[in-house]
């Protein structure tokens, strides 16, 4: 018996399983981990998208307002555009700030006979196009049949709104503007097309332009025809016009945009039916400038040094440097720029001279001077 007890004791020393008759130990319980489910990301929808876009518009330009907040006048503010909707003078501030792309954040209805504006949500101007951010595959909800390498791209509806355009890369996308229906596309390079990077999109009549980095325009048809560049007329063979400091106006909604070159110093009218163009060339005193100078301010207007030269180009040209206008019954309508920025001066249409009536539309609260 001793020599038993001897044994046993020796395995519970050696093992605690068991032993002598004794129980079996009891593993510990261990509790299964919890397996925690990442959240669920919604994912952002183009109306999520159009929200955010109102928001961040009613920030710069608040929802019913009736003047121009002083921020339009910060440097990289969006800029106004002029156009035309219902037979009624509209301008809209553009957002081009490349991280944010807004497009329109605001316009106004003006009022040409007591200078009033009346807010109107930001919306697309017919025919005139601006930049934005795409989105996977999608630029406004307009999708494309695959998604572009560039981020941004360009969109502008039809005079009639029942189309839009998308330019995204090298190729114009045509969609049903209520459907968002893809009808068809094509490539803005070939013979007659587009050289070097394209920069903006415009639509008026069955025609779009688009122009490139250098101020270039290119006309298409809307089915994908290509008809070229717009040509100066009387400049040499194969001379391009050039909106670099001038615009691009789209005078009506049908038939006819206007090319300004060098500060208004010319305007081309291009009627979209026929190609008929016309030139108009105003009178200028004589400039106490180098050619090579004038030339360079064009390009950029912070070029030239302090002095005579400068004086004459910012009092002719600065509030006329990206300036667009509209076609009124006489004469045309257009928003200055630069230290007039926030008027509307009337141009004569056969000698580009500005008469004495000018619309001074209202600033919400005492601003500084404009930079833009």
């Amino acid at each position: 018996m001793l020599g038993t007890r001897l044994v046993c004791v020796g395995m519970v020393a050696a093992s605690l399983v068991g032993g002598c008759g004794g129980k079996k130990a009891k593993t510990p319980h261990k509790p299964k981990a919890k397996v925690v489910e990442p959240p669920t990301v919604k994912e952002e929808t183009e109306a999520d998208r159009a929200a955010k876009r109102l928001e961040a518009a009613h920030a710069i330009i608040p929802d019913g307002s009736k003047c121009l907040p002083p921020a339009l006048k910060e440097s990289g503010a969006p800029h106004l555009e002029l156009g035309v909707v219902t037979d009624a003078a509209m301008v809209c501030a553009i957002d081009t700030d490349p991280t944010r792309l807004l497009g329109p954040v605001g316009c106004f209805r003006v009022n040409l006979g007591t200078n009033e504006l009346s807010y109107e949500a930001p919306q697309p101007l017919p025919g005139i196009g601006f930049a934005v951010h795409v989105d996977d595959k999608c630029a406004r909800g307009y999708c494309l049949p695959a998604a572009p390498a560039a981020k941004t791209a360009h969109i502008v509806w039809s005079p009639d709104t029942s189309k839009v355009a998308v330019l995204a890369d090298e190729t114009i996308h045509v969609f049903e503007a209520a459907a968002k229906a893809h009808t068809a596309d094509f490539s803005i390079r070939g013979d007659k097309g587009v050289t070097g990077e394209p920069a903006s999109l415009h639509w008026v009549g069955d025609v779009l332009f688009v122009e490139n980095a250098d101020g270039n325009v290119f006309a298409f048809k809307a089915d994908g025809t290509a008809i070229g560049g717009l040509e100066v007329l009387g400049g040499k063979a194969g001379q391009l016009l050039s909106t670099k400091g001038g615009s691009f106006s789209v005078l009506d909604n049908k038939a006819r945009i206007a090319i300004a070159e060098k500060g208004w110093s010319t305007l081309t009218s291009y009627e979209v039916d026929s190609g008929k163009r016309t030139k108009v060339v105003r009178k200028l005193a004589k400039a106490p400038c180098k050619p090579e100078e004038l030339d360079g301010y064009f390009k950029d207007p912070t070029s030239l040094a302090d002095g005579k030269c400068k004086d004459y180009a910012t009092k002719t040209f600065a509030y006329l440097v990206g300036a667009n206008g509209i076609a009124g019954s006489k004469n045309l309508l257009v928003v200055l720029r630069d230290g007039r920025l926030g008027e509307l001066g009337v141009i004569d249409p056969k000698t580009l001279v500005e008469q004495p009536k000018i619309i001074k539309l209202s600033w919400c609260g005492a601003s500084a001077a404009p930079s833009e």
